[in-house]
């Protein structure tokens, strides 16, 4: 499995709760951009599970698709969740 695969199945699983045990490398800008769209994609996931018509709902995604565009300009490749 590349590591691509390896990020974004370590990704889902962070997303849905679990923990999983990863070792992930890159520059600063790369790892904060990561931090932010698992960060973001996570509460959104959260906030629509426990209440579908939250009206924070459309803040969240936006404030995830912001943190989807710094993901791809890290690093070079669009955020799939």
């Amino acid at each position: 499995m590349n590591d691509k695969k390896k990020l974004f199945a370590a990704s889902a699983a962070y997303i849905l709760g679990l923990t999983p045990n990863v070792k992930i490398k890159g520059n600063s800008t790369q790892l904060l951009a990561l931090q932010e769209v698992l960060g973001s994609s996570r509460r959104l996931y959260l906030s629509l599970r426990e209440e579908a018509d939250n009206p924070d709902i459309a803040v969240m995604l936006e404030t995830k698709t912001v943190a989807a565009k710094k993901f791809k300009e890290s690093f070079g490749y669009s955020w799939p969740f």
